[in-house]
């Protein structure tokens, strides 16, 4: 949503740990994609808050909009956002889609070092990543 890589990689982050800090209480009877990309479109929108840049362009403006109500557009884009992450996960490697799902949802964690799992966690992310890189390109370069 950034056009900056270096403020969009530090709200990237803080909306994953913001998602990791809340895993617990995530209702497993909702969308799990949807919860986190509205997680992370409020960690993009109070960081424009706390720093007071409007957004950039038309295009971040547009993004910067809620995705959480039923107005067509807002389905159609959790719609879009959903089928692309889910075609990304679908191309991760096992291990990687295991210690994602591991942090995501609470679950069996695999048989490691809590900084080992951290240390995979962040390789899982950075790979996922690339993944969406490849198939969707770098919007944030403009």
């Amino acid at each position: 949503m950034s056009t900056d890589r270096v403020i969009a990689e530090d709200i990237a982050q803080q909306a994953l740990l913001r998602i990791l800090g809340r895993a617990s209480t995530f209702d497993r009877t909702k969308d799990a994609l949807a919860w986190s990309m509205t997680i992370a479109v409020n960690e993009y929108r109070s960081y424009r808050r706390k720093f007071g840049k409007p957004a950039a362009d038309q295009r971040e403006r547009a993004l910067a909009e809620p995705i959480d109500d039923d107005t067509p557009e807002a389905i159609a884009v959790r719609d879009n956002l959903r089928d692309a992450a889910r075609a990304v996960i679908g191309q991760l490697r096992p291990q990687d889609l295991e210690v994602l799902v591991a942090a995501l949802y609470d679950s069996q964690r695999p048989p490691l070092l809590a900084a080992a799992f951290r240390k995979r966690l962040q390789r899982a992310v950075a790979n996922t990543r690339t993944l969406w890189k490849r198939r969707h390109g770098d919007d944030r370069t403009g």
